[in-house]
């Protein structure tokens, strides 16, 4: 289900992990990932980083991608757009987005547009 089901859907994500937000999945604009809780790592290491990989089967023409964050995964409203990305993208239509510091519990992206009917692929290292 690559689609924000609703709330309290969060997978878990632990740390050197890898999750997949969509997976070549034809969305439209305004449309939400799944969402993960990324786990706390203890120690020194607190805060701690995200990675994504956001891509494109073929040319997007213009496009946003927001990453968006919430401390609880009790409704769509609670997540608040943190990053917006609209690339560039590199010869196989990849772009990449760090988050080295990352304090909030869950984190999801939203296509917020995109010119081209093109399928979406948003991966998330922990």
């Amino acid at each position: 289900m690559p689609l924000y089901p609703g709330p309290g859907k969060a997978a878990l994500l632990y740390e050197n992990r890898q999750a997949w937000l969509f997976q070549n999945e034809a969305i439209t604009a305004g449309q939400s990932s799944i969402a993960c809780q990324l786990h706390r790592i203890f120690g020194d290491s607190y805060p701690f980083g995200a990675s994504f990989e956001i891509g494109f089967s073929a040319d997007p023409g213009a496009f946003e991608v927001d990453i968006q964050t919430s401390d609880s995964d009790a409704a769509d409203g609670k997540y608040f757009s943190v990053v917006q990305t609209t690339g560039p993208l590199n010869a196989s239509f990849l772009t990449r987005v760090e988050m080295p510091l990352f304090w909030a519990r869950f984190v999801r992206v939203k296509l917020v547009s995109i010119t081209n009917a093109v399928n979406l692929t948003v991966e998330l290292t922990r």
